[in-house]
């Protein structure tokens, strides 16, 4: 038996009505604390309070300019901190000193204290790996010489949340410098699980105190900023050693996150009297196994325009031009060995060469896997191809310098 029209409609009418049934658990905005930066530090003891947790909460009036509020009249932020045993009891305790619920799906940025990196971390991040708030995308950064909390306290200029200033700090750094290659927290948790880890560092230049006056922002020249610096690596979730420049750019090189920098070459008599802008870069690592024994080939491209020449060269010359290649070529590796013979020593494969050794020989892998971060890849055997091209020399060839 066929059903009549009118009860199909009628049935159907019906189910788009369950399908509208709005949601049940939603939070209005306006009941929401939206969390910017969170920190975690060393508590003051191992049991009871084991970390001290900060979270950076929006001043959302102040920032977009609700009514009956003068802007700059308050903080764009407000900083909580509690302690706890782990990182969700601290913050249910931070939640009775705000008004409304913390909200985490926004947040730019973790800081870790140094203290609590030196101890090991590498329990650390369940809770944001378990809850469904904590998106994953955010960096991690490591606070040198100084804790997560007082860095979220620094007020920054130019920029009214202090965790967005990070954030373009960071992007900018690692986009224009070169140096620092990216540690989401996803990859950060990665890492760690895999013994060796690589983490961005910031640093507090002045007085702590004083950054964390709205007044630091008023001046032309602040009391107190931030900074991107280092490259803390991690060996089995505990900081072992800073890389810093070009040994902390050399990293990014080997991971294949290079994309704009710096390089200085020797100008005749002039130390550093060329400065060559690096604009391109590409890098491929491979594995093989020589007599039983692993061997890394790192192998990079690169391309670069002269940026400034502090002495008399004619660039105009093919020779010249293959002189500053093979000077760019030599700077590159070197700044590349530094990297590995800085892990080397910490026996931290923040690389993962031992990824790529296992890709290369799954079977000769499995020989050495266990002895990989202890014996093997300390003494691993590692040679870097650089193939460096100067493509453009700016708006002239000959300096004006050459007429002297």
């Amino acid at each position: 038996m066929l059903m009549k029209p009118k009860h199909f409609l009628s049935l159907f009418i019906l189910f788009i009505l369950l399908l509208l049934t709005g949601c049940w658990d939603r939070t209005e905005l306006q009941d929401l604390d939206i969390v910017a930066a969170i920190g975690i530090d060393k508590g003051e003891d191992d049991v009871d309070n084991r970390y001290r947790v900060t979270v950076q909460v929006i001043n959302e009036g102040e920032v977009g300019g609700g009514a009956g509020q003068t802007p700059g009249r308050s903080a764009p932020v407000a900083i909580f901190s509690n302690t706890g045993s782990t990182v969700s009891e601290a913050l249910r305790k931070i939640s009775p000193k705000t008004a409304n619920e913390l909200y985490f799906p926004h947040i730019q940025v973790m800081v870790i204290g140094e203290e609590l990196a030196e101890e090991g971390v590498k329990d650390l991040f369940d809770f944001i790996d378990r809850d469904p708030q904590f998106r994953m995308l955010f960096p991690i950064l490591i606070a040198r010489e100084n804790t997560a909390e007082n860095v979220l306290k620094v007020s920054t200029p130019l920029e009214s949340i202090p965790a967005a200033k990070i954030i373009g700090a960071l992007e900018f750094t690692r986009r224009i410098w070169g140096e620092y290659a990216s540690t989401r927290a996803d990859q950060v948790i990665d890492s760690i699980n895999k013994h060796a880890a690589a983490i961005i560092g910031i640093r507090i230049n002045g007085d702590p105190e004083k950054g964390n006056e709205l007044f630091n922002i008023r001046k032309i020249d602040p009391d107190t900023t931030l900074e991107i610096t280092g490259i803390a690596v991690l060996k089995d979730g505990k900081l072992e050693t800073w890389l810093d420049e070009d040994a902390a750019r050399g990293v990014t090189w080997i991971k294949n996150e290079f994309t704009r920098s710096i390089l200085n070459l020797d100008c005749k008599d002039i130390k550093n009297g060329i400065a060559v802008e690096m604009v391109r870069s590409k890098t491929k690592l491979k594995a093989e196994f020589k007599e039983g024994k692993p061997i890394i080939h790192i192998d990079t491209r690169e391309e670069g325009h002269i940026s400034e020449v502090h002495c008399g060269i004619d660039l105009d010359k093919p020779e010249t031009i293959n002189k500053l290649e093979k000077e760019l070529e030599k700077e590159t590796k070197e700044e590349i060995m530094m990297a590995v013979k800085a892990a080397q020593e910490e026996k931290s494969d923040i690389f993962r060469f031992g990824e790529v050794v296992n890709r290369a020989d799954p079977k000769e892998w499995d020989k050495i896997e266990k002895k990989w971060e202890e014996e093997i890849f300390p003494e691993l055997e590692v040679k870097v191809d650089v193939r460096a091209f100067i493509r453009r020399t700016g708006m002239r060839t000959k300096s004006y310098l050459s007429s002297e």
